[in-house]
């Protein structure tokens, strides 16, 4: 049991309820919509375990809040976030926030607390191999924007 970030498969994008309402608040910004994932990529999935505390601290500190409150990452580049009046797993919107934002947010903070370049890539070894709560969050969200942007890849809570 617990919540993890995980990476949305093309067929489950395909008849997930946010898909049309993101297109229709994009195409409200100007923007094209998301064609959705690729067939084939490889996975991504974390358990979040350690308490957030010091991540939420950090997020603070360099005014990147707002990804604390997205249950959607997108390989969309649009400002803010964006709320979907469909359920999300742990709540009665999705809340749909831009992978290139998301790395932006994380990269100074990702400098503050010197984050290794050498971090494991392979799914679910992050929560294996870092102790540090703070450090632990700075790397999953790096890895999550990385992820999302280079496979053109949502991910939600689940």
């Amino acid at each position: 049991m617990g919540m993890y970030l995980v990476d949305v498969s093309a067929e489950s994008w395909e008849r997930e309820a946010c898909a049309p309402l993101l297109a229709e608040a994009l195409a409200a910004r100007g923007l094209p919509p998301y064609p959705g994932p690729p067939r084939t990529k490889p996975g991504f999935e974390e358990k979040l375990v350690p308490p957030m505390d010091a991540f939420a601290a950090a997020c603070a500190r360099h005014d990147a809040t707002e990804l604390l409150h997205a249950s959607l990452i997108v390989p969309v580049e649009f400002t803010g976030l964006i709320e979907l009046p469909a359920a999300s797993t742990y709540d009665d919107t999705t809340i749909a926030y831009s992978a290139q934002r998301l790395r932006a947010a994380v990269a100074p903070i990702a400098v503050e607390v010197a984050l290794p370049a050498d971090l494991p890539v392979e799914r679910m070894t992050l929560n294996a191999t870092i102790d540090d709560p703070l450090m632990f969050y700075v790397a999953m969200y790096h890895q999550a924007a990385q992820y999302s942007l280079r496979w053109n890849s949502p991910l939600i809570y689940a």
